[in-house]
């Protein structure tokens, strides 16, 4: 449900006029959403398991590589990011570096979603690009959408 729409519905209550309490009931529903951005160049997979986070309660926007996933975080600073690393183009780990590196940004957990242990070869990432992330976590692809849903949870709450 869109910010938009609930101060439409909010404000239409009352013809027009939102009272003190339901600008605060809005302000709430706005505050309390989480934005994640989730970097994937799998778009059926983001799309199906979207769904899933959205469920949780959380405003999640795709980007289908790492380039675009970095203009996106720049323009609207997410809470969360979800990256994988096996991407055409730029690969994960650096695009975490470029990311972390921006001041604005600095302080955003990053979570890398991708099945890179069984497909490192698929990647012009380094060893050393993988130990010298600053990601805050990683799940591996492997162990499904509850295990990255309960990542989230440690870090953005319920």
């Amino acid at each position: 449900m869109s910010d938009r729409f609930l101060e439409v519905i909010l404000i239409d209550v009352n013809n027009g006029a939102a009272s003190e309490w339901e600008n605060q009931i809005l302000e709430n529903c706005i505050m309390a959403q989480k934005k994640i951005l989730w970097v994937d160049d799998d778009k059926e997979l983001t799309l199906s398991l979207q769904h899933n986070l959205e469920k949780e309660g959380w405003q999640v926007k795709t980007a289908l590589s790492a380039e675009r996933g970095k203009s996106m975080a720049a323009a609207d600073k997410p809470d969360l990011i979800i990256m994988d690393i096996i991407m055409e183009g730029e690969h994960g780990y650096k695009a975490i570096k470029d990311l972390l590196s921006n001041p604005p940004l600095s302080d955003v957990p990053v979570i890398v979603f991708s099945s890179l242990t069984r497909r490192w070869g698929e990647t012009t990432a380094s060893l050393e690009d993988a130990l010298l992330s600053d990601a805050a976590e990683f799940v591996d692809k492997s162990a499904g959408i509850d295990a990255l849903v309960s990542t989230i949870h440690e870090y953005l709450g319920n």
